[in-house]
């Protein structure tokens, strides 16, 4: 009885929610859609306050500066004073013979040399000892052989050093000063041979990453314990518009094919060299080579005679003799000195001070003072 009252009140339930949504249909419907809204908005709450992140603080990154990058980033290379990214500044120098007889012009990568030294070989031909530090080279040649005062200046850096081959007082000293040695002969995969209508010897090439990376195979040293120079900055403003407009540098070594001529430049505070009445340009990027700093050593020759009987040159690279100095458009008369093998040379003024020299590269022509040699400026 019980159970048949209550599905009696349930059914009359029913009805009368049937009847009322009959007769409100339009409320009906209303109120349904509100009440869905709410839940639908109840559920998104819900999810979204579930899983909304915890607020992260605001991090303002300051702008750099021109002056805080360059703080941070640029370091004086050790070889020439540029300033460059640290590892380039630091780089182990590499010292590489190139030779410059006239079937090698011109030469590659002597633009990117740190420090040049151009020296007699024989027959009144120079060669070139180029010394890499803050730049690399992807072509560097014609390579050629060692001569024992080329070594005598690779030693003064520690220097890396790649040639093919030498004379045999050049091999021997190489040998018995323990050089860093990177000859052709020994390590021929670091080197390639190129050329058509030139003789072999003028047909070597290599790169300094070739022989960076064989010299860290071989696990050679790379402590920079040799002497650094002193660098200054460029001049600028009143003191840069009163450097004198030209000043021309003749250097005689020999006949006229090696007659070379260092002309300044003051809108780079340069030198623009030419050998032969003809630019010195290098033979990949066709850029002239434009030292910032020009040297003229004089060290005493005298002729020497191998133990396999090949006759040579040997300078007086050990010891100390006058030098003319050249920067800024200008002449400083001085002095050089090297104590020992090991030891760089070092340029001194009239008065026994260091010569500060300009960030850039160095070019050292050797002359030996004799009859026919010597240099000659004018303004």
């Amino acid at each position: 009885m019980d159970e048949l009252i209550h599905n009696n009140q349930k059914e009359n339930i029913f009805r009368k929610i049937s009847s009322f949504i009959k007769t409100h249909k339009k409320l009906s419907i209303i109120s349904g859609l509100v009440l869905l809204a709410v839940i639908l908005v109840g559920v998104g709450l819900f999810f979204t306050l579930r899983t909304k992140p915890a607020a992260q603080p605001v991090v303002k990154t300051p702008i750099p500066t021109a002056q805080s990058v360059v703080a941070q980033t640029l370091y004086p290379g050790i070889l020439d004073g540029v300033m460059t990214d640290k590892e380039s500044s630091q780089r182990h120098p590499l010292a590489i013979i190139v030779e410059n007889h006239p079937d090698a012009r011109p030469q590659a990568g002597l633009t990117k040399a740190s420090v040049v030294y151009e020296a007699i070989a024989e027959g009144g031909i120079t060669r070139f000892l180029a010394v890499f530090g803050t730049n690399q080279a992807d072509k560097v040649g014609p390579v050629r052989s060692a001569r024992t005062y080329f070594v005598n200046w690779a030693e003064g850096y520690n220097a890396f050093f790649g040639h093919v081959g030498g004379n045999m007082d050049a091999l021997d000293k190489i040998k018995a000063d323990k050089v860093y040695d990177l000859d052709e002969f020994a390590f021929g995969n670091d080197y390639w041979r190129e050329g058509t209508g030139v003789a072999i010897e003028h047909t070597a090439f290599t790169s300094t990453e070739n022989l960076w990376n064989q010299a860290a195979k071989l696990n050679y040293p790379t402590a920079n314990n040799f002497t650094v120079y002193k660098f200054k900055d460029d001049p600028t403003g009143a003191t840069q518009q009163q450097l004198p407009d030209k000043q021309t540098i003749t250097v005689n070594f020999s006949s006229d094919s090696y007659k070379v001529v260092f002309d300044y430049d003051k809108s780079t505070n340069s030198y623009k060299r030419s050998v032969a009445g003809q630019p010195a340009v290098d033979r990949v990027t066709k850029d002239q080579v434009t030292p910032k700093n020009v040297i003229v050593m004089t060290v005493p020759r005298t002729t020497t005679m191998t133990r396999i009987n090949e006759p040579g040159y040997n300078f007086a690279s050990i010891g100390s003799g006058k030098a003319k100095i050249f920067f800024d458009g200008k002449e400083i008369d001085g002095t050089w000195k090297k104590n020992s093998p090991t030891d760089r040379e070092v340029f001194y003024d009239a008065d026994g001070k260091e010569i500060s020299f300009d960030r850039g590269q160095t070019w050292i022509s050797v002359i030996n003072g004799e009859t026919g040699q010597g240099v000659t400026v004018t303004q």
